[in-house]
């Protein structure tokens, strides 16, 4: 007995149904899904990219005025201070004007340290805030897709 083998063809091989209009439909319209919710997605990230930006210069103002505002009264300070030593009787009298000044100068030094740092830590906070849900909806997102 000679066994008849089925001769394969193209069509054994491939599922057609797969290229039907109905499938080739379906697929089109998960693409252009995809599409528009990845153009939604990085439109709103630009947006965020936006706001971040907008945040740091606003910190970036702040400082700046802050920073002005310091050094014209630091400059008043030594303006005064000098003035007043050049006006003083004794030798002795100069010098503790003087290092009362100088205390005096640290201490409102070492304040505006603290200022300053607290402005650029509530720039970074406001900055990064934008970014840091965009970057959290990136990870959702990815995490839908995965098997």
């Amino acid at each position: 007995m000679a066994a008849t083998k089925k001769n394969a063809t193209a069509a054994d091989a491939f599922d057609f149904q797969a290229f039907s209009p109905d499938a080739f439909k379906d697929g089109y319209e998960k693409f252009a899904e995809g599409m528009t919710a990845m153009a939604d997605f990085h439109k709103e990230s630009l947006n965020a990219v936006m706001a971040s930006a907008g945040a740091f210069a606003k910190g970036v103002e702040k400082l700046t005025a802050e920073q002005t505002a310091f050094t014209k009264a630091a400059y008043e300070d030594t303006v005064a201070n000098a003035k007043a030593a050049a006006g003083s009787k004794t030798v002795q009298e100069a010098i503790e004007l003087n290092n009362e000044f100088v205390r005096s100068s640290i201490e409102k030094n070492l304040g505006q340290i603290n200022k300053v740092a607290d402005i650029w830590s509530e720039t970074t906070k406001e900055s990064v805030e934008p970014l840091s849900a965009r970057y959290s909806d990136l990870v959702e997102k990815i995490q839908a897709y995965r098997p």
